[in-house]
């Protein structure tokens, strides 16, 4: 995905650079196009500050050519994946677009296979992909841990994809009628907010809940995607969790996550400000390109990929690097409104100037830039990387760095698979944005 998607913008970047001179648009008009076309404003702070280094145009150039571009760019992309999703979904099956949600089934142990064998011994998780959270014995309900023995017999309620539910029953044996998910007698379910400090970073093997309080996390919610969490699953601030627990442990449980909104306001800011200093020193730094001339990351690539260098560590120490997803929300939307207040306030002079001239010539190119490299990443997508509906639009989506058509996506296949490939190609686009950017102004100059 990453592969198809680099090709698509550098295709994209060449494309607007020839079809930009053969309009006779400037060259920063150009680059500004190529931002808007595909819907990333820090490759327009990039190229603008390119163009002030060298003082050779106007630095307003890329703000007019952003802002004609980038209308027609967001409404293309949405149209074209209602295209793309007519056209295609209906291969994939009637239940396809809802294959990630996670969903509850009983089974009953008939298979000889897995009779009298632990949980651990048989690696439920790793061959089936389901968490087993309640079994029935002959002499009650319990909630297994690895060391919990499978009896003939015995029924046991498991969570996990759909996909994964349906193969299982080979697995255990046979479906159960019996609900064991609905009775509330001696266990309990509840949904807690990580809210915890020193729980971030810690992974569910780490917490040893089982010892602590005989629960387990069932399901993990975390920016609109819910999973079966692994052994392994490191937690952040701000997850959600759903957790199996005796009656007897649900306070205790509750008060161990700290299962508190407030709490997610208690953000480390030691750690913020250093990223974000990092982050910028790193976007500082400058990378040569031949004709002797440098390009950088710039205020937006530098700290992307300091954070997810950061995300990645979830902490050091003391320090923990996760943001709880509704703060980083809001940075990042004040960010772009504090960087498009400034744009504008800069270049709103010579803005009507730069309609009335070219106005017309810049919106075309638009036009070109948006839907060759749409189109053309969703059929790479499709045809060359085999991806399916979601795959194919949840990547575009991250190529665009555009959350409207993720939006979209999601809303036309009701899958959660399209943020993790909108995560997937998102990081690989937005510095590669940022650079392409440059380079069209730097290779523009020269050639031109």
């Amino acid at each position: 995905f990453n592969l198809i998607v680099s090709i698509c913008l550098v295709l994209g970047a060449v494309f607007a650079l020839f079809a930009g001179r053969f309009l006779g648009l400037s060259i920063g008009q150009i680059a500004g196009v190529y931002c808007g076309g595909l819907t990333n404003t820090p490759a327009l702070a990039a190229v603008t500050e390119a163009i002030k280094i060298t003082g050779e145009h106007s630095s307003a150039d890329p703000a007019v050519g952003y802002t004609i571009a980038y209308p027609y760019a967001v409404i293309f992309g949405i149209v074209a994946f209602n295209i793309f999703h007519g056209l295609f979904s209906k291969r994939r099956g009637p239940d396809s677009g809802q294959s990630s949600a996670l969903v509850v089934r009983n089974y009953q142990v008939t298979n000889p296979a897995v009779c009298d064998k632990t949980v651990g011994e048989m690696r439920v998780r790793d061959r089936t992909g389901l968490m087993i959270s309640r079994i029935r014995h002959k002499d009650g309900v319990v909630i297994p841990n690895k060391y919990t023995i499978l009896h003939e017999g015995d029924v046991l309620t498991a969570v996990g994809s759909r996909e994964d539910i349906d193969k299982a029953v080979e697995f255990f044996g046979s479906e159960s009628q019996e609900r064991l998910d609905e009775s509330r007698r001696d266990i309990d379910f509840l949904r807690i907010l990580v809210s915890r400090r020193s729980l971030v970073g810690k992974t569910i093997t780490e917490l040893d809940l089982a010892r602590r309080f005989q629960s387990q996390v069932t399901r993990l919610r975390r920016a609109d995607v819910e999973i079966v969490p692994s052994p392994d699953t490191a937690l952040e601030w701000g997850d959600r969790l759903m957790v199996v627990a005796p009656h007897s442990q649900v306070k205790a449980v509750s008060d161990f996550f700290g299962d508190s909104v407030r709490g997610l306001a208690e953000m480390d800011f030691v750690a913020l400000t250093l990223g974000i200093t990092l982050g910028v020193l790193a976007g500082m730094i400058p990378i040569p390109v031949p004709g002797g001339t440098t390009i950088s990351l710039g205020f937006a690539g530098g700290p992307l990929i300091v954070g997810l260098i950061a995300g990645r560590l979830s902490r050091t120490g003391s320090l923990v690097w996760s943001i709880p997803l509704e703060i980083s929300q809001t940075l990042s939307h004040i960010g772009i409104l504090f960087f498009l207040a400034g744009v504008g306030v800069r270049s709103g002079g010579d803005f009507l100037a730069a309609i009335s001239q070219s106005g017309g010539k810049i919106f075309l190119l638009g036009v070109g830039v948006s839907s060759f490299t749409t189109l053309l990443a969703l059929f790479l997508l499709k045809y060359i990387a085999r991806g399916d509906v979601v795959d194919c639009m949840g990547a575009t989506s991250g190529m665009q760095t555009q959350p409207a058509t993720l939006t979209c996506a999601h809303e036309l296949t009701g899958s959660s698979q399209a943020y993790i490939s909108y995560a997937t190609t998102y990081p690989v686009a937005m510095i590669g944005k940022i650079l392409l950017a440059q380079l069209i102004y730097i290779l523009g100059r020269s050639l031109f």
